[in-house]
Parts: C-alpha cells; structure tokens; sequence
C-alpha cells in the first residue's frame, strides 16, 4: 500500500466517523412530539389525598400514551376551591412522570362583575353606552400590571411553561369607551372612537380596531419580558382562535404577528372541527404566517361548541398535523378525552416502538 492509499483511506474514514457523529447530534437533538392536554381542576377531588391519588392514576395513564405537557386551567389559590397548593402537587405528580406543567391565564376571561365593580370599577370594560362590561380592559395599564404580577407569582414555581388563553376582547369588538381608554386614543388621533363613524367607512375607526390589538400584544410582549427577565427556562404559549384575520377585527388577537414576529414560542390554533380539509387548511395557513418563527400545534377539539369527534377523526386530525410536521398536537380537553380516544391513539398513532 502507497502513502497515498493510506491516506485516502484515513479520509475516507474521517468522514465517515463525522457524519456518524452528525448523524448523532441531529437524532439527539430531535424533540419529542409534542402530545398535550388542556385539564381542569374538577377532574381531582377537593381532599388533597384523593386528589393525589386521582393526579398519580390519570397521568399514569397520559404516561403511557405519551401524553407529555398539560396546559393546567385554575392552578392558583383563589381560582379554585382547594384548600392545598394545586399548583404545587400538579408539578410533583406530573414532573414525576415526565409531564411538563403550564398554568393557565385568561385575561380577557368573564370575571365577577358585582365584585370588581367594588374592588376595580375602573378596570372594566365600559360599553358606548358608559355600562359595564364582565370583562377586564386589557387596554387599561394597571390591568396588565396586575397580570403581571400574577404571572411573576406563578414563575415563583418549578413551571415549564406560562400559557394564555382568552388573550383577547370578548366577542363582536367589546371594546373599553371608558374615559381611560378614550383619552390614549384621542392623543394620537385627536379624536376619541365615540365622536366618529362606527363602521369601516371610517379610517379613524379602522385605527381604533387596529389600536386594540395593538394593546393586547403590548401586554403579551410584556408577559414575554417577564418571563424572560425571571432567568428560568419557561416557554410561553398561547391558544388562538383559527383565523389571524378575522381574529385580529373581532376580537382584537392579532396572533400572526405574535406568531410571525416571534413574541411567543408557540401557538395553538383552536381548529375545533370534524371538517379535516378545513382542520388541514387552516392550519396550513398558521403555519405560514409563523414562518419559522413560533411553532404551531394546532388544538383538537375532542367536545366543544364546535364539534364532538370520532376515534376516526381524532386519527385523521393527528395524521394530518404529522403531515404538516407541526411537530405535536394539542388534545380539548381532559374532560372528553376517555379511554376510547386514548385506546385507540394507544394502539395506533401513539404505539411506542
């Protein structure tokens, strides 16, 4: 053999042990589908003993399917009726099984109207008629103060995430005209959204539909900043309804640019439907607008408003964001999702092999 040979051969087998070792880097680097559920707090007995038998027997079982992040509703102390730290024993039980562990904060949620009107009138929406609204004005500075300090509490804990659902105005444009709010607009606009036309025909008011989302971003790059300036590993999530454009006009959640500018690390289009050309359109079209930039998982309604799925589609809908290599799916929720959906995902799409 010539010196040659020999040294064609030792580069030959350079390469080969490189690309083994990219090989590696790229297999262990790989992320895990992500499987999750949206759970609530009535699944588990108000006994805290029972409870941790009822939370070690269900995330056994989500365990063995795979089932890895849970969005957890109502895990702090005055938004349910326990007694004991929920929040607490829900990330020891399921940090035990390897489940990742994400409150759940819904700003623009219902909240008790007799008793905000006597603790915070002026945190309340006020309709064009000056009454008030069940709702918080997201638009107002010290709500979004106040909802920072919440989430500030929250990262106190082990937390692997912080999630948002209801980041958004209620329903068919239930915007603040309280004066608050009327005032931050008329200093950019010189004039306030009650002294113009109220319809598209009006530039001014198509400004006032942008402000407001424009407010309600503020406040998720602000829960972003928080998160970030707490040092921990949290990801920051968030559930969208299925349509950016429709969304940003009706209810003020311009989730595209979230999505597109990277202000949150993941988004969950709320795809509740048994259409599955509908399911794989819309999500495609999430994706787009993401570009890269936030990863989609999109949610599957197991029984909403919208839809009650079969085994057959729940197989169909998992087998399509698979396609769309959206890289995990999101299950609504923990409630509806029985043994039957769970066997068949089991013994199916979900087999471990």
């Amino acid at each position: 053999m010539t010196l040659t040979e020999k040294n064609i051969k030792s580069i030959s087998s350079l390469f080969l042990v490189l690309a083994f070792c990219v090989t590696c880097t790229k297999e262990s680097e790989r992320q895990p589908e992500l499987r999750a559920v949206w759970i609530h707090p009535g699944l588990f007995n108000v006994d805290e003993n029972k409870a941790a038998r009822q939370m070690d027997s269900l995330f056994a079982i989500y365990q063995e399917i795979g089932i890895n992040n849970l969005f957890c509703y109502n895990t702090t102390k005055g938004e349910n009726s326990f007694t004991w730290d929920y929040l607490d024993m829900l990330l020891q039980k399921g940090h035990e099984k390897g489940i990742r562990i994400h409150p759940i904060f819904y700003p623009g949620y219902t909240v008790n109207l007799e008793k905000e009107l006597k603790d915070h009138p002026s945190w309340l929406i006020r309709d064009m008629d000056g009454k008030y609204q069940p709702h918080f004005n997201l638009a107002n500075p010290e709500v979004q103060k106040y909802w920072i300090g919440r989430i500030n509490d929250v990262l106190r804990y082990d937390i692997d995430g912080i999630h948002l659902d209801y980041i958004r105005v209620p329903l068919e444009q239930v915007y603040s005209y309280d004066s608050l709010t009327c005032d931050a607009f008329k200093k950019i606009y010189g004039v306030t959204p009650l002294e113009i036309s109220h319809d598209c025909g009006s530039m001014i008011w198509c400004e006032w539909i942008k402000w407001n989302a424009g407010q309600i971003t503020e406040l998720v790059i602000k829960i972003g900043q928080a998160i970030k300036d707490s040092g921990k590993p949290v990801v920051l999530g968030a559930d969208v309804f299925p349509d950016e454009e429709t969304s940003g006009v009706l209810i003020a959640q311009e989730w595209g640019r979230w999505a597109n500018e990277g202000l949150i690390d993941f988004i969950c289009p709320m795809l509740y439907t048994n259409n599955t050309g509908l399911f794989r359109e819309y999500l495609r079209n999430a994706i787009d607008l993401a570009g890269g930039n936030c990863t989609v998982y999109p949610g599957i309604g197991v029984r909403t408003s919208h839809n009650i799925i079969t085994k057959e589609l729940i197989v169909e809908e998992v087998k399509i964001a698979r396609q769309e290599k959206t890289g995990g799916v999101v299950f609504f929720s923990g409630y509806s999702f029985n043994k039957e959906l769970r066997d068949t995902l089991k013994t199916g799409l979900f087999k471990e092999i």
